[in-house]
């Protein structure tokens, strides 16, 4: 892919300009009478360089990034329009700076913010090198707002990662120690437009002091009745990392079950996220593909 050879070398044009609406159809509709699992967006796969995403209100526009190059520890955030029933060539965010790394961008739903994580020094942040933390801008159709950080201050030492979103605005996400000894699932609610200091979500972290698992990132839906986290066993040779599914039933969340075959591979799973709708799961398969199927079909309640 073209945008892979030449590294990303900030050749890129920003750009500046809403995508384009298509009243006929949009990046999902292909997908609305699919009852398996489908490739999804094969354009903008890279081998190795595949990582999670999230769409626009419209389903029009896919936001993500990629590793600025093999062995450099940097990312730049893209997104891409869906136009003539293909996604276009990504292109470099405008609010991009290459003297920090992007990750994880999500469209607050129904309201013009982008949220994302960056390396960028947070004003309480006392150290030379900062970790990921969240930070927000306003969308416009012909510019962005300076980026802002979110304002919370209990986690900013740590690594923060792997958010998604529900309907609300409520945020979950995976923060790792600065030493990376102990990872922890947190959940921020939003309130008056602003959010709050993160909170424990203790399901995912429970099911972490299960022996045999490894447990990865995690999902939630859009209404919080169901969680797709990535788990990995330990006890078996050669076992790659599966998507697993816990319904929210009488006030408690069920013990994980994995997906089945059609969904789970020998190649890792990872990177859940759940259309704002709540009709499709899209996710990655072996860092280079992404993979999009209806929820009805995973066993949805």
């Amino acid at each position: 892919m073209k945008i892979i050879k030449t590294f990303f070398f900030l050749s890129l044009l920003f750009l500046l300009s809403k995508c384009s609406d298509n009243k006929v159809s949009n990046g999902l509709t292909q997908f609305e009478n699919f009852d398996s699992i489908s490739d999804f967006a094969p354009e903008l796969w890279v081998e190795g360089n595949t990582f999670k995403g999230s769409f626009s209100d419209d389903y029009n526009t896919f936001y993500f990034f990629f590793f600025f190059a093999p062995e450099i520890e940097k990312f730049i955030p893209y997104k891409s329009c869906f136009v003539n029933g293909k996604w276009e060539e990504p292109k470099a965010m405008a609010y991009f700076n290459d003297e920090n790394s992007y990750t994880y961008q999500i469209k607050v739903p129904k309201k013009n913010r982008l949220i994302f994580i960056s390396n960028k020094k947070t004003k309480k942040d006392t150290t030379q090198n900062p970790n990921y933390n969240f930070w927000e801008i306003e969308l416009s159709r012909n510019k962005y707002s300076k980026p802002k950080e979110l304002g919370y201050e209990s986690l900013i030492y740590n690594y923060n990662s792997q958010p998604c979103i529900t309907k609300d605005g409520t945020l979950f996400f995976t923060s790792d120690l600065p030493d990376w000894s102990e990872t922890f699932s947190y959940k921020m609610e939003l309130k008056d437009e602003k959010y709050l200091e993160p909170e424990l979500f203790e399901p995912v972290n429970n099911w972490r002091n299960i022996k045999d698992w490894t447990v990865y990132e995690f999902c939630m839906s859009p209404d919080e009745d169901y969680i797709i986290v990535s788990i990995q066993e330990k006890n078996k040779d050669g076992t790659s990392v599966d998507l697993y599914i816990s319904y929210f039933n009488y006030g408690k969340w069920t013990f994980p079950k994995k997906l089945g075959n059609e969904i789970n591979s020998n190649e890792t799973e990872n990177f859940p996220t759940i259309t704002n709708d709540g009709k499709y799961l899209v996710f990655t398969r072996a860092f280079s593909e992404l993979k999009i199927i209806p929820t009805k079909q995973i066993g949805k309640k």
